[in-house]
């Protein structure tokens, strides 16, 4: 081979070698950032476990060392309820001592015994005598106002006073010197008429 020919291949043969060594180059280079280093990878994987091993550690522990104030506040129901129902028992019982049974105040007047009549109630002999039901009960505190019976049960009342009639005493003057109605001297004696007789006894009822 000739000179000349070993000259003018010698030109082609270098830009050969440069065109593969560049090709290399390329290669290894897209490698490189396509593949990161295998040591950085198992780097980066070591640091994702550790962070993931301490985060949860350090909420807990930041859970766990705050407290609500509320909750040393916090009682239990069953506290609040008994105490509730003691309270109440308290207010109770101080109601029913402070409570005054008011005393039925005695009417004036005459003590005296009547025997009930038929068809007569507790109410109706109180009224008829001028008393309250109250008063009458405290006149008759052994008998029982539903248990009463006619012609048998007795019951104490107070009266103004008992009347013998006189000459010229009609009902209505008897009830005018007394201050109470005809009517009322009637009902307390069992008079269907108005009529008197000389001598007779007539209870006078207190005034309504």
């Amino acid at each position: 081979m000739s000179e000349n020919e070993e000259s003018s291949k010698l030109p082609v043969i270098t830009l050969g070698i440069l065109l593969l060594t560049l090709v290399g180059l390329i290669a290894v280079g897209f490698e490189h950032f396509v593949s990161p280093d295998k040591d950085e990878l198992i780097k980066a994987e070591k640091f994702v476990e550790i962070e993931e091993e301490v985060l949860p550690e350090a909420s807990q522990v930041v859970i766990d060392s705050v407290q609500d104030p509320a909750d040393s506040l916090i009682v239990p129901k069953d506290s609040i309820i008994r105490k509730s129902d003691e309270e109440e028992l308290a207010e109770q019982k101080k109601e029913a001592e402070a409570e005054v049974v008011p005393e039925v105040a005695t009417p004036a007047g005459k003590s005296h015994s009547i025997t009930v009549e038929k068809g007569e109630t507790f109410s109706a002999v109180a009224r008829k005598f001028g008393l309250k039901v109250d008063q009458l009960k405290a006149l008759n505190p052994g008998v029982n106002p539903d248990g009463i019976k006619s012609g048998s049960t007795k019951l104490n009342v107070k009266i103004q006073a008992v009347h013998t009639v006189g000459p010229g005493d009609i009902l209505r003057k008897v009830a005018e010197k007394y201050g109470v109605s005809k009517e009322a001297i009637m009902e307390a004696n069992h008079k269907k008429d108005d009529v008197t007789l000389r001598g007779e006894v007539l209870i006078i009822p207190l005034k309504k």
